[in-house]
């Protein structure tokens, strides 16, 4: 029964066909996630991580389990068939905790960041957790997924007591290649292999045109004050020697100034008496 309410749950996503470039994110926990998360069926791998970051930013349980499987898709996950491990392992009585985003946009997490930031995350919490990651590699001689049985047994031994699980699809090696190829064939640029000599003076000018267009001279903007100097130390020291001067001169005009000869003692030198004694 809890099978079915999970499928119908992941079958709510809308449309069967997925994004070329999108995988799922699939996130259950023993502890009951503090903020809802964002109910959006299509994310792009920057709001899916933060709505995950939030999550973990608590440091919720004392083990963490990370699975990434190779090729798995947004369709993978609405059947319990295509993953039976995983529809499983979410059904559990002891899960408090779900954040499903059936498609996420863009390429997939990066396992060594996430871990690391558990670890962080948990040391501020004054626990110390060491995340297990596995990865399940898809290959055409496994079609009865055999080998992704294995390796979801051999991490359920972390999903006891107190965990968390984050399960990620990851594009299968073809996909990388396939998606590869066609960003190549996207970015190529048609070359007409004909000589056109009429419109070889135009080019020329074009040409001309972006070289001036793309001159990268810059120009010093600033305001006079500050482009320039004007007040040097050497100005500030004569400006300072010069007032000192003046300020002497002029002492010594207003010294000269206060001189004074009184009428009396001229008109003894020069008078009559002063003739006969010579």
């Amino acid at each position: 029964m809890r099978l079915q309410i999970l499928a119908s749950a992941l079958a709510l996503s809308g449309s069967a066909t997925a994004f070329s470039d999108s995988w799922p994110l699939v996130m259950f926990s023993t502890s009951q996630f503090s903020d809802a998360p964002s109910n959006n069926h299509v994310q792009t791998r920057t709001q899916a991580l933060e709505q995950v970051k939030d999550l973990l930013t608590s440091c919720p349980t004392d083990n963490y389990v990370l699975i990434a499987q190779e090729g798995a898709n947004a369709a993978d996950i609405r059947q319990p068939s295509a993953i039976p491990n995983l529809h499983q392992a979410i059904a559990r009585e002891d899960i408090q905790g779900k954040f499903i985003v059936p498609e996420v946009v863009g390429e997939s997490i990066d396992a060594d960041a996430i871990q690391d930031y558990i670890q962080t995350a948990c040391y501020e919490q004054a626990k110390k957790v060491e995340p297990h990651f596995t990865l399940i590699k898809s290959t055409k001689e496994d079609k009865d997924n055999k080998e992704a049985i294995k390796q979801w047994t051999l991490s359920e031994k972390w999903m006891k007591d107190s965990y968390t699980v984050l399960f990620v699809g990851t594009p299968s090696t073809q996909a990388k290649a396939a998606s590869a190829s066609k960003k190549v064939s996207e970015k190529t640029v048609y070359e007409s292999e004909f000589v056109e000599p009429v419109h070889m003076d135009l080019k020329r000018d074009v040409l001309d045109g972006t070289s001036k267009a793309g001159n990268n001279t810059k120009y010093d903007n600033r305001p006079l004050f500050q482009k320039y100097q004007f007040f040097t130390p050497g100005i500030f020291m004569g400006i300072v020697t010069a007032i000192v001067l003046f300020s002497i001169l002029g002492v010594g005009l207003r010294a000269l100034a206060s001189l004074e000869v009184s009428y009396g003692s001229f008109e003894k030198e020069m008078g009559p008496s002063a003739q006969k004694k010579q």
